[in-house]
């Protein structure tokens, strides 16, 4: 699979993902023809949360102008734009309308071929009811905010939403934990995280062989995902390739 379709597999994921985390939580949505932006307005969110993702340059230049009201509106004073790997199109919409490029994520995809992990003694793996627990491990790697933001979300983990989590234990603790949201042959990769206490231990691979094992019996054959600075390098040992990154333009305003 090339890395333009697997490009495509995550874009198509992660956009009904974050539709999917609008409805019924904290997170606003605007739809306009080919895009679609999210917000987390009054509650001091990261940057990371205010995003737009579209289809196409000429749809995002559309649209850009009611955007930037929307925003402002709802008080966010900063969002950005993740430019897929080579959109110079979008690029160049982006610069006239006074975005600047800054942080870049890396997106990584991976032919889905994996047996269950083998466990240590003392290890279980599970699939919990819901996503307190895997929220709660987010809060402690990533930063509080990354709880707040799903403070009011309660997703059914359940085939109707394509949504499945695994979560890891030693001595009774929840160690480590992660997401995945299938849809078509496509398992998206989410909220991956291991206590920072127990890191270094392989626990993290052990959720994403749990996520992949899980995934394939259900018949999806790809994963894809975003790959943080603390995860790169499991998922590149994993066997993940490198897609392309895709570059957060930001606009500020004032």
């Amino acid at each position: 699979m090339t890395d333009a379709e697997l490009t495509a597999r995550l874009r198509a994921n992660l956009h009904d993902f974050k539709a999917l985390q609008a409805h019924g939580g904290p997170l606003r949505m605007r739809e306009l023809p080919g895009v679609r932006a999210f917000a987390l307005p009054g509650r001091g969110a990261h940057l990371f949360q205010q995003q737009v993702l579209y289809s196409d340059a000429h749809a995002l230049a559309e649209a850009l102008g009611s955007l930037e009201t929307w925003y402002r509106e709802l008080g966010v004073r900063a969002w950005r734009v993740p430019v897929y790997p080579g959109d110079t199109a979008a690029e160049a919409v982006l610069a006239r309308a006074g975005h600047r490029a800054e942080d870049a994520i890396p997106a990584m995809g991976i032919p889905l071929a994996h047996p269950p992990p083998q466990l240590p003694p003392g290890t279980t793996l599970e699939h919990p009811d819901d996503l307190h627990e895997v929220l709660k491990l987010n809060g402690l790697c990533y930063g509080q905010e990354h709880v707040d933001y799903f403070e009011s979300w309660r997703p059914q983990l359940e085939p109707s939403t394509g949504l499945y989590a695994v979560l890891v234990r030693q001595e009774g603790r929840a160690l480590a934990g992660g997401v995945s949201f299938e849809q078509g042959d496509t398992a998206g990769i989410y909220l991956v995280a291991t206590h920072p206490e127990a890191r270094r231990r392989g626990l993290a691979g052990l959720v994403m062989q749990g996520l992949h094992a899980d995934a394939r019996a259900r018949g999806r054959t790809v994963a894809v995902l975003q790959a943080s600075p603390l995860g790169h390098g499991l998922y590149q040992r994993l066997g993940y390739r490198d897609v392309g990154a895709w570059t957060s333009w930001v606009r500020r305003a004032g």
